[in-house]
């Protein structure tokens, strides 16, 4: 009989670093979509997204996302990031915004 391994124990680190590589690729993939090729400016809506991924709730996060006008499996990809986002510690979240700001200027 063939067994199987169980999958690997995934550290708290492991989920950590999971969840910040998805928020910050996320965020990039966001940015860039929301910013005119033609300019260097950033979308004004970004931050306010942005904002609202980090400290909002799930259902205004989604309302703030509409305005892109995404489709189902963005939408549901919208979610997953916003899941994964409130698993993160309140610390995590604010160096993460600090990382966005430092970016983005």
């Amino acid at each position: 009989m063939l067994m199987v391994p169980p999958p690997p124990f995934q550290t708290q680190t492991d989920q950590l670093a999971s969840a910040m590589k998805l928020t910050v690729v996320c965020s990039l993939v966001a940015l860039a979509l929301c910013c005119s090729w033609a300019s260097a400016k950033i979308c004004p809506t970004f931050p306010e997204v942005a904002d609202i991924l980090f400290k909002g709730t799930p259902q205004e996060y989604l309302e703030a996302i509409r305005c892109f006008q995404p489709d189902e499996a963005m939408e549901a990809a919208g979610k997953l990031l916003k899941a994964k986002v409130d698993t993160l510690s309140d610390t995590t979240k604010m160096d993460i915004g600090r990382l966005m700001v430092k970016i983005l200027t």
